[in-house]
């Protein structure tokens, strides 16, 4: 999968062979990147306490042995899939990036519809995959004639190289302890790794009551279900090793996007400038991708953004391509799109339109109209799994949104009342916009910070796609392009403010075309000396930049327990001060039934968990609305539900209090007469000033 300028470049040393005699390149450019990557490697892990660094060291080869193989395979798989759209594609440059965003696309659907129809299994996993395998092994035969001497060892590259480490060490960590912005990695636990787990446990993918989530698109959660069932188990099976592969599936991921965006940039730079330094270009776009703080966050979590920036930058790189056909490209697109939205529903209105854009902008107005209902068809017919179980298990395709048209399902007033203060920002519209440069200052501690492009984790990105699109639009030969770039990022941004509870998480669908404007600004540079030397400095700025926040994690301990990995969470290792799931799943016996009362991360819950978001209606509500003023009550109904312990999250139940998320029928202080009726708690977990996290109590009918 190499840039298209390997050629030019093999030229360019042939007829300047006193230029390449300097340069490490080939066989021992290889060596080389090998030698540096294992050395950037030790040195990282020996930052903070924990773990010799020998152990960890050796988890982390481990880990990427044990569980890097199936989302490995899996990627290559889909680029095998990919290739039904060759021969439409044949001609064209960086063909695979194109191809990889078909066949993702397609498998994460197939495999959705499989899953709503009980068919997934080890079995089928297998088949999909494996098909796309076979289909791989043409371009896996031409790929082992692939000239090394093109390869050289430069500065830039090497930042890659090291961008590429950093993600995947990062991805080791066991889920649930990094990022901070992201609190640990809450909605992993809540949702993205645990609606895999739950959906292979029943057989099958389908929304539940319990997890408003479920009702999502959900197709890189049925990806990582896909990938725990290449594994031959769940979620749990052998430590959690399928968790384990799930966060390498996204750094997998963010290191493709990566080289999908250079490529990008590439193209981009010799439509536009054919003159300028298009190689520079590339591997500047590449650095950047890396070097992008939001995207290592969200690349080294179980998350779902970072399959929408690869499908994003592949539906970008499609659009651009005029020696294809407008109808072939606006099927293709509507089709990636489609798979992107399906992966995280915010891309309806984040991506599309940039990639809509993009698209029309590059074909003559005729076809305007018929690309248009191209794209939406296909768009439609991809979506189509998740608006198809959402209609049938609700009445509503896009539950819990638009109740005021489909209906709102099994919620009541209230509980779409909470979802929507929750995912909505309180301010006028010129506030909104605010928010894309200035801090919320807001009296809620949990959401007062840089919501927009300032936030510290966009690091260089949006300034350098600023100066990039300025450059674009100052020179005549470039303006167009600068007025379509332009039109591309304002209709995105301008969703973001109006239709969104303004994350700066949210704007990431935007980070392909921000990284592509900035490596072209920088690229065109005139004076050599003066791009290279700028481009190398800032390749290096970014890479510390992400390199200084992982570091900082965990209280500048980002590897405090990765030598022990994910099986600390569940019970499997011996240890003073465990985690609370581990005690938890020690604490417990098989068969024996745990409501989480306040928690939503029941992922490392070995057994019979019960437990709801904040927005679903809570195991304990209809008790109590039965009977407000009878705790006893309130105890007999878990109990003849079969629930033998409760897990009270005092922490989360006064966040929900603060925020005004408590459903009306539950009362603080009501609540806390019943938890002091349950008698003596089994086990408390405290933070470290003694304060009551969560404590666990045994439930025993109050008459026996």
């Amino acid at each position: 999968m190499g840039y298209s300028y390997n050629a030019c470049v093999t030229a360019k040393n042939a007829l300047n062979p006193e230029a390449s005699k300097n340069q490490i390149h080939g066989r021992g450019a290889v060596g080389a990147f090998a030698v540096i990557g294992l050395i950037f490697a030790g040195v990282l892990l020996m930052r903070g306490q924990g773990g010799a660094w020998s152990s960890r060291a050796a988890v982390v080869l481990l880990t990427l042995l044990e569980s890097g193989w199936s989302p490995l395979l899996y990627l290559l798989g889909a680029l095998g899939l990919g290739r039904v759209v060759r021969t439409w594609v044949c001609e064209i440059p960086a063909r695979w990036v194109i191809e990889l965003g078909v066949g993702l696309t397609l498998t994460m659907w197939v495999t959705h519809l499989l899953g709503i129809g009980s068919m997934l299994n080890p079995v089928t996993a297998w088949g999909i995959t494996g098909i796309g395998l076979v289909m791989l092994v043409p371009d896996l035969k031409r790929a082992r004639a692939w000239d090394a001497s093109s390869l050289t060892l430069t500065p830039i590259r090497v930042v890659i190289m090291c961008g590429a480490v950093l993600a995947l060490i990062m991805a080791c960590s066991p889920p649930g302890l990094l990022w901070g912005s992201e609190y640990g990695g809450f909605d992993a636990l809540s949702y993205h790794l645990q609606l895999p787990r739950e959906w292979i446990e029943q057989g099958h993918i389908w929304p539940s009551e319990h997890n408003v989530y479920s009702f999502l698109p959900g197709f890189v959660e049925g990806a990582y279900m896909h990938i725990a069932l290449l594994m031959g188990g769940g979620m749990h099976t052998n430590g959690a090793q399928a968790a384990m592969s799930a966060q390498l599936l996204s750094a997998m991921m963010l290191i493709v996007s990566a080289g999908m965006i250079g490529a990008l940039t590439c193209d981009c730079m010799k439509r536009l400038m054919p003159d300028a330094d298009s190689r520079t270009s590339a591997m500047l776009g590449t650095a950047l991708t890396l070097g992008t703080p939001w995207l290592l966050v969200v690349g080294t979590l179980a998350y779902n953004e970072i399959a929408v920036v690869l499908l994003g930058a592949s539906a970008l790189h499609l659009a651009i391509q005029t020696d294809i056909k407008a109808w072939k490209r606006a099927v293709l697109c509507g089709l990636i799109v489609g798979g992107a939205s399906s992966c995280k529903p915010t891309a309806l209105f984040l991506l599309a339109p940039t990639v809509g854009i993009v698209l029309l902008a590059s074909m003559p107005n005729r076809h305007w109209v018929v690309a248009t209902l191209l794209c939406c068809v296909l768009g439609a017919l991809t979506i189509s799994p998740w608006l198809i179980r959402n209609a049938i298990e609700t009445g509503n395709p896009v539950f819990p949104q638009m109740q005021s048209v489909f209906g709102g399902g099994h919620w009541n007033e209230s509980q779409h009342a909470i979802y929507e203060s929750a995912h909505a920002f309180d301010g006028t519209i010129l506030d909104r916009f605010a928010m894309l440069v200035l801090p919320d200052t807001g009296e809620s501690d949990h959401v007062a910070r840089f919501r927009g492009f300032t936030n510290g984790q966009w690091g260089l990105t949006p300034l350098l796609g600023l100066i990039g699109l300025v450059s674009l639009l100052m020179t005549r030969t470039t303006r167009r392009a600068g007025v379509v770039a332009c039109l591309a990022l304002c209709a995105p941004t301008v969703a973001w403010a109006m239709l969104t509870h303004l994350q700066s998480r949210f704007l990431i669908p935007q980070a392909p075309m921000l990284i592509v404007l900035g490596a072209m600004g920088i690229a065109r540079i005139v004076n050599e000396p003066l791009r290279r030397t700028l481009s190398r400095v800032l390749s290096l700025f970014v890479l510390m930049w992400c390199i200084g926040l992982s570091l900082v994690q965990i209280q500048g301990n980002p590897f405090l327990v990765l030598d022990l990995g994910p099986a600390l969470s569940i019970g499997g290792i011996e240890i003073n001060e465990a985690p609370w799931t581990a005690t938890l799943n020690q604490l417990t016996n098989e068969g024996d039934t745990v409501y989480l009362l306040g928690d939503a991360t029941p992922f490392y819950v070995t057994g019979d968990v019960r437990y709801n978001t904040v927005y679903d209606r809570w195991l304990i509500e209809d008790a109590i609305e039965r009977s407000p003023a009878d705790p006893a009550h309130w105890t007999r109904s878990l109990r003849a539900m079969g629930v033998d312990f409760v897990v009270v999250s005092f922490s989360e139940i006064q966040r929900y209090a603060n925020s005004a998320w408590l459903p009306d029928s539950i009362d603080i202080d009501q609540l806390i007469v019943w938890i002091d009726s349950l008698g003596e708690p089994i086990q408390v977990w405290s933070d470290p000033n003694g304060v009551p996290l969560r404590a666990i109590f045994r439930i025993s009918d109050p008459n026996s």
